[in-house]
């Protein structure tokens, strides 16, 4: 069966890597200050980077005849080859040019999260994805109620300092976000898209807001809940509420646009399909994986000859131009390695 090119996944991996990589440099400066706000803040906007990957993953992944050990050795394969050989380059890079050492090198299990994270959602899809198979839309969306009722409880918890032992982890994990995603990419509302659209953007705005007075500590229950932060979870992926409605806001938005065919959102619309930016939204998509690998290394250059004695504003500046510059790096650095013989199959280049 030949499968369609879907071109709104392909521009969620378009924002979510640019995300990503902000995000790294974000954390670059942490305590800089703009007017005595928090510049670090502002990363709330693009908090949705890795929830989206895995959403992503549910809707390519989900509802599909798996046959067991073809699945372990081919997409696990093309998970793990990539991370090894970036893992090495970066080793290398990090100890013998920079002559340093950095605490994601030491500690092979701390080297990008994100794919320790991935690969224990890879290895759960074949018993998630019986579940999707077998399962009806309200039995889909019952597992859907309890990652969001799980996601509020355990932050209110956290928040209030009270010990509980609800165990609804199974639910609120990556795996919620993998069947969110499944779901949304199936579910048809009773609005045209534009609708569906301007609601996402205005979710959007309204989450990302609460988030960002989270992080400035103005907003109760709302600073930077990770699933770090609760003795229940283990993992640096998001889980609070607030990130999931931002998260699925996004990806509804790039759904719907697509789809739009008139008003404003139609125009946008035809510039993603203009022959040039879709060519382009592709070529990221297909090297989103190993840009993600392989944007330590510049983002480390950065952290350590990154320049002294800037103002909040152009340390603002600053992050926006490196994030954009990185992002178009490490693009073409895994475009290049994709088309090299011997290289192409470590490249992380779809």
């Amino acid at each position: 069966m030949v499968r369609v090119r879907l071109q709104y996944i392909d521009l969620l991996k378009v924002l979510s890597i640019f995300a990503i990589i902000s995000i790294h440099i974000f954390m670059v400066w942490p305590d800089a200050e703009i007017k005595n706000v928090s510049i670090y803040a502002f990363s709330s906007i693009l908090r949705f980077g890795v929830p989206v990957f895995v959403m992503i993953t549910g809707v390519l992944m989900l509802n599909r005849e798996i046959e067991l050990g073809s699945f372990l050795k081919k997409k696990v394969k093309r998970l793990c080859v990539p991370f090894v050989f970036y893992y090495i380059l970066t080793a290398v890079f990090i100890v013998v040019l920079l002559n340093s050492t950095h605490e994601q090198v030491q500690n092979v299990f701390a080297f990008r999260w994100y794919f320790w994270m991935i690969l224990g959602v890879y290895l759960s899809i074949p018993v998630i994805n019986k579940f999707i198979q077998h399962s009806n839309t309200r039995e889909i969306e019952y597992f859907i109620v309890i990652f969001v009722l799980a996601s509020v409880f355990y932050q209110v918890m956290y928040y209030l300092k009270i010990d509980q032992y609800l165990y609804l982890t199974l639910f609120l994990s990556p795996l919620g976000y993998l069947v969110l995603g499944y779901y949304l990419s199936r579910k048809e509302f009773n609005l045209s898209s534009g609708k569906i659209v301007t609601i996402s953007l205005l979710l959007f705005i309204v989450s990302t807001a609460i988030k960002f007075g989270g992080f400035l500590h103005v907003i109760p229950m709302t600073d930077n809940f990770i699933a770090t932060q609760s003795k229940m979870l283990s993992s640096w992926l998001d889980v609070g509420i607030f990130e999931i409605i931002q998260s699925s806001a996004v990806f509804l938005i790039c759904k719907h646009i697509y789809q739009s065919r008139q008003g404003i959102y139609s125009i946008f619309k035809r510039i993603l399909e203009n022959n040039y930016v879709s060519k382009f939204i592709l070529s990221v998509s297909r090297a989103s994986y190993g840009m993600y690998l392989i944007n330590l290394i510049p983002t480390v250059l950065v952290y350590y000859y990154k320049p002294a004695n800037l103002t909040g504003t152009q340390v603002f500046a600053t992050i926006i131009l490196l994030s954009a510059l990185i992002f178009v790096i490490s693009w073409i650095v895994v475009v290049v390695l994709g088309k090299i013989p011997l290289i192409k199959n470590v490249s992380g280049y779809d």
